[in-house]
């Protein structure tokens, strides 16, 4: 967790512009979310996690003063990826504040811990994934960007 915010604090305009993300994507659930989320937002949602996970992976690229092993942005990407899936499902609409809120209200079908902790799981494991592709992926990307040599014109 440390290293997770170190890499915030290194990295302040890039982690700025990807909470700017999040909140647009909690947005536009808070919007198109009546009575359930539609799939694409859903998928929307699941680009979080994603984006977290390359952004980590990509920070925590090998420069001239650290070598980070492979393990360590693999490692952070899942990081990441599963407290910006939690965090989602935790202040979404239709997310864990909400159930306790009708819960504490007494509203019908609110209270349904089960599920909670169904969902929570689901989206911890997602978020795992989702961030260990976009490590993934900026590996793949860094290395790419590495091997390609400059084209000279002779």
């Amino acid at each position: 967790m440390r290293r997770l915010w170190h890499d915030f604090q290194a990295h302040k305009w890039a982690a700025v512009l990807f909470l700017a993300y999040w909140l647009a994507t909690l947005a536009v659930s808070f919007v198109t979310g009546n009575g359930g989320i539609p799939d694409r937002v859903v998928v929307l949602l699941l680009t979080t996690p994603l984006l977290a996970g390359f952004l980590v992976g990509w920070w925590r690229a090998s420069t001239p003063e650290h070598a980070a092993r492979s393990r360590d942005r693999i490692g952070g990407g899942m990081m990441a990826g599963v407290l910006s899936a939690e965090i989602t499902l935790l202040v979404m609409r239709t997310g864990i504040v909400a159930e306790v809120i009708g819960w504490v209200r007494g509203w019908e079908f609110f209270g349904q811990w089960g599920e909670v902790l169904e969902f929570t799981v689901v989206a911890g494991v997602l978020g795992a994934v989702l961030g260990l592709v976009g490590a993934v992926i900026s590996m793949v990307l860094d290395r790419v960007r590495r091997q390609r040599r400059p084209v000279r014109f002779t």
